[in-house]
């Protein structure tokens, strides 16, 4: 039942961030920035772990460069059976994998677990709990890291009641362009 109840709301967030015009995503993007960047767990981390965006999420690209310019060690995800983390190096160092996502050709070693995982998600429950693309590979890794987790995504994707599985991981604070959520 908690499966069903997931694919149709993943179905229904998926077509409507994909119907969004690249300018809002954009503009809402540099908005969740400036909420994040101010978030003091954010700002005091020194390494924190992106994800690459794909299509119509929340775009990471200028958080990257500006937590560089901050001096923050940036990893981004790599997803075999499991997702791990490398150090991210530069935008044209990227390949998709095979599911298209951006990933770094070279894959270099990370000097420490990050202090801040950025998790991208298709909705977010105000219970911190997160609906990501159904593999589990963010709950596995969160599971058993003792990083501070900031779920981004746009407001509309935030719901009052989610699905959830025992196995999901719960967010310490998400960030839209319009608000944070904390508990």
């Amino acid at each position: 039942m908690v499966q069903h109840l997931k694919e149709a709301l993943r179905k229904k967030m998926l077509s409507k961030r994909d119907a969004m015009p690249k300018g809002s995503v954009e503009s809402m993007s540099a908005a969740i920035m400036e909420r994040l960047f101010i978030r003091p767990r954010f700002a005091e981390a020194k390494t924190v772990a992106f994800y690459i965006p794909k299509g119509n999420e929340a775009d990471t690209r200028r958080m990257i460069k500006h937590a560089l310019a901050a001096g923050k060690e940036v990893l981004v995800p790599v997803t075999d059976h499991d997702i791990s983390f490398c150090r991210f190096t530069s935008f044209e160092e990227l390949e998709p994998d095979r599911f298209g996502v951006p990933v770094p050709r070279i894959r270099s070693q990370a000097s420490r677990e990050p202090d801040v995982v950025v998790v991208p998600g298709v909705s977010f429950g105000l219970c911190m709990h997160r609906l990501g693309y159904g593999k589990g590979y963010y709950d596995r890794y969160l599971a058993g890291s003792p990083a501070y987790r900031i779920g981004i995504c746009f407001d509309f994707q935030v719901v009052e009641k989610l699905p959830v599985h025992e196995n999901d991981e719960r967010m310490d604070e998400i960030v839209t362009e319009k608000r944070v959520i904390s508990l």
